[in-house]
């Protein structure tokens, strides 16, 4: 590999990393917000999936 691939590569993996911490801030702040409810459940709920799944029990 020459020089300028490794800095690509390092670069994506950077970059992934910068993606990665976000995306788990963003969620925890989230959860800190609605009361411990995550992004899946307000998603599940707004459209109809919880109450079909409880349906079944």
């Amino acid at each position: 590999m020459d020089a300028e691939s490794i800095a690509g590569l390092v670069g994506l993996a950077i970059g992934l990393l910068v993606l990665v911490v976000l995306s788990v801030f963003e969620s925890r702040t989230y959860r800190r917000e609605h009361q411990g409810e995550g992004m899946m459940h307000h998603w599940l709920a707004e459209h109809h999936v919880l109450d079909r799944m409880r349906r079944r029990h």
